[in-house]
């Protein structure tokens, strides 16, 4: 699923939400969320030149994501509500003690448990239809990684990338050993920790190093294909794994394909 249409669904859930909280006559705002380039993730390694000498690590993203989060008209109406009217506010929202707990046994061992009901779990449930079996699924298909990343980053098709990229990045001045070790790098150097509340040329000069790190890193993965490489292994082990978790990819694809199919007709995206 591409990140346009994850935004589809976070929109179309956002809009079911407002539609429960104006039956229950309270307040809800949808938020305009990051575009779908914004809100990209790193992933282990970055190999995207174009986003990389754009926004570097991010930094500025994320600033603006939490600046937004900080100026959401739904948190600051509920940090105004006290006693009855914050109870009903958040159980109308959330669910109250009575919500039911779902739970998920997830692969490598442990259970993950959720009991957000109200409108919040109406709206999961018109979206993505039983939110036993896509809770359960969902965090199944998460959390597969624990099942075969150990083996993945010791297969030689992986190993020899990353050899390849680290040498790649020593030429380029930057002497990281992988992707990881780069993005830790930036992190303790406080490349990654700019933003409006820091001097505007320590912030510009710090946000070039960041860019020119990034940048780096994203040719190189570029040239050696890691990115490429790391997708397709992943994909290999995926396709590996035993039938109960190949049931639970197929059940998670199907649910996905058919909420995007009413996201659509709630956001009113349809063609």
């Amino acid at each position: 699923m591409t990140e346009p249409e994850r935004a589809l669904l976070d929109r179309a859930e956002a809009l079911l939400v407002k539609r429960c909280m104006d039956a229950h006559g309270l307040p809800y705002w949808t938020v305009a969320p990051l575009s779908a380039e914004e809100s990209r993730g790193l992933g282990y390694v970055l190999d995207d030149v174009a986003w990389a000498r754009e926004h570097g690590y991010g930094s500025r993203l994320q600033h603006k994501e939490l600046a937004a989060k900080r100026a959401d008209p739904n948190l600051r109406h509920r940090n105004e509500l006290t006693g009855q009217r914050l109870t009903e506010y958040t159980d109308a929202l959330f669910g109250g003690p009575d919500t039911p707990t779902l739970s998920a046994r997830v692969p490598g061992g442990g259970t993950i448990s959720s009991s957000v009901g109200g409108c919040y779990g109406e709206a999961s449930q018109e979206l993505y239809g039983d939110r036993a079996t896509w809770f359960r699924v969902d965090k199944t298909v998460a959390n597969l990684t624990s099942l075969y990343g150990a083996e993945l980053r010791r297969d030689p098709r992986f190993t020899g990338a990353v050899t390849a990229w680290a040498r790649c990045m020593g030429r380029a001045g930057h002497p990281y050993p992988d992707p990881p070790a780069a993005h830790s790098a930036a992190a303790k150097a406080g490349l990654r920790d700019t933003g409006p509340t820091v001097d505007a040329e320590v912030e510009r000069r710090t946000f070039t190093a960041e860019v020119r790190l990034a940048v780096a890193e994203a040719t190189c993965a570029e040239e050696t294909g890691l990115g490429r490489t790391g997708r397709a292994l992943e994909t290999e082990y995926r396709d590996g794994l035993d039938g109960a978790y190949l049931d639970a990819i197929a059940d998670h694809r199907r649910i996905e394909r058919r909420a995007l199919d009413r996201a659509r007709d709630i956001a009113g995206a349809r063609p």
